[in-house]
């Protein structure tokens, strides 16, 4: 098992340790494309073409937990 697999199930499994290093990287595996505003501000907002867009907000370390289901339904709906 890889570690993208092991965080992917970290993530699934609702674990409340989920880091915004960690929602980045498997948010960019999946394609999503970050943008952030100019002016230098503390959130991400990641893109894909035809889903919602996720904005992370990378001074929460740990993310709190609506983001994490907001990672879950995404993984949910890349999988499918």
């Amino acid at each position: 098992m890889t570690k993208r697999d092991k965080l992917i199930q970290k993530i699934i499994s609702g674990k409340s340790d989920i880091t915004p290093a960690e929602a980045c990287k498997i948010l960019d595996y999946y394609g999503y494309v970050a943008s952030g505003p100019s002016g230098g501000s503390s959130h991400l907002t990641f893109r894909k073409l035809n889903r919602p867009s996720i904005t992370i907000v990378l001074t929460q370390n740990p993310l709190k937990p609506y983001m994490v289901l907001k990672l879950q339904n995404m993984i949910q709906i890349e999988e499918a």
